[in-house]
């Protein structure tokens, strides 16, 4: 514990966009683009701190925005316009004003036709299948879109699901076929993020709270000091490997954080109940012996569900991608401190507690 405390105060831990404000932008392009000729695209255009990562095996990126341009970026839409402008010179896409069928919505896209109306319909008759037309048309161009793997090749294919000539006229005139596709864009804040760092901490530290509560009604308060300790075992332990291995801290490993905290609790409690139980049966038994014979009654079932459970997460880290490995890493750690924690800091920490603050009493 003291090595973690140690690695986390002089290492520091690294916040993501939604701790310390700016945008997660993640885009798929339609051709390969080199992520070096990226980093060079956005330090050109005054974004040298951009992080870049590159989905295995796919064009597409997650790029991450803080500091400066997460400040610029929460004043208005100039610097989305600015990362726009970088992806259509990555992808080698033509500047136009045609509306790009690769990168709209279904809403937008029915907007464009109603305001046209190519098949002339009077206003007055836009009731029952007439009034869901053009939204009917958009559905169906979306979805052979996403069918296609996000990109229309051709403009034949963007408009193969559309039957009405009038329709796939004005569309062939109006629209274009760009060479990317921002697949997510996220925004924060300073003072949302400040927001959210503050609710992360108050999270877990309610949880402890309430495991003690919880516990000291359920069991006795010494038992919910042995749990409470092994908790914040438990979570300064992962926390040290987190920033050790430099992994980003987000939302979603505050998630897995809390998660850990459910998880290693459920060992602990499956110990305590036993050793409850035995105190009941053995009364002239010494405590340590009673202690030492739950452990070794529970040990089997600790140990065939934290290893059920690490070798889905040991799947999930390795094959999840980055969207899942944020999470899954704290989880990984998580689960090997917790098994350990249950057995050898909970019972012990109860064992002293119980000796010098109640025996005597």
């Amino acid at each position: 514990m003291a090595a973690s405390i140690a690695i986390v105060a002089t290492m520091g831990l690294k916040r993501g966009v939604q701790f310390v404000g700016g945008s997660e932008i993640q885009v798929k392009f339609k051709e390969p683009v080199d992520i070096s000729d990226l980093r060079t695209a956005f330090k050109k255009n005054g974004f040298a701190h951009a992080s870049i990562m590159q989905i295995t095996g796919e064009n597409e990126f997650i790029i991450k925005l803080k500091g400066k341009a997460g400040d610029e970026t929460a004043k208005g839409s100039k610097i989305s316009q600015r990362i726009s402008v970088i992806f259509q010179e990555a992808s080698k896409e033509q500047k136009t004003s045609l509306f790009d069928l690769n990168k709209t919505n279904p809403t937008d896209l029915a907007y464009l036709m109603k305001k046209d109306n190519p098949l002339k319909i009077d206003a007055n008759k836009m009731i029952g299948e007439n009034r869901t037309v053009y939204d009917d048309i958009a559905e169906k161009i979306v979805q052979a879109r996403s069918d296609r793997g996000d990109f229309f090749n051709s403009m034949d294919d963007a408009l193969a699901t559309v039957t009405q000539p009038e329709v796939k006229a004005f569309l062939t005139k109006s629209c274009t076929l760009g060479n990317y596709i921002k697949m997510k864009e996220d925004t924060f804040s300073p003072s949302i993020s400040s927001e959210q760092t503050e609710k992360a901490i108050l999270a877990i530290v309610m949880a402890l709270g309430a495991i003690l509560v919880y516990i000291s009604i359920r069991f006795k308060f010494d038992f919910a000091v042995g749990a409470v300790l092994a908790l914040v075992h438990d979570v300064t332990i992962s926390l040290g490997m987190f920033v050790l291995f430099k992994q980003e801290f987000t939302l979603p490993v505050v998630a897995a954080f809390l998660t850990i905290v459910g998880y290693s609790l459920n060992d602990t409690i499956v110990v305590f109940d036993r050793i409850r139980e035995n105190l009941k049966i053995v009364k002239t038994v010494p405590l340590e012996q009673v202690i030492n014979s739950s452990i070794i009654q529970t040990l089997s079932r600790t140990l065939l569900t934290s290893l059920t459970t690490l070798f889905v997460v040991v799947v999930i880290f390795l094959f999840g991608g980055l969207a899942l490995k944020g999470f899954s890493f704290p989880l990984l750690v998580g689960i090997i401190v917790g098994t350990y924690s249950s057995i050898f800091i909970a019972s012990p920490v109860y064992y002293f507690v119980e000796e010098h603050f109640y025996k005597e009493k």
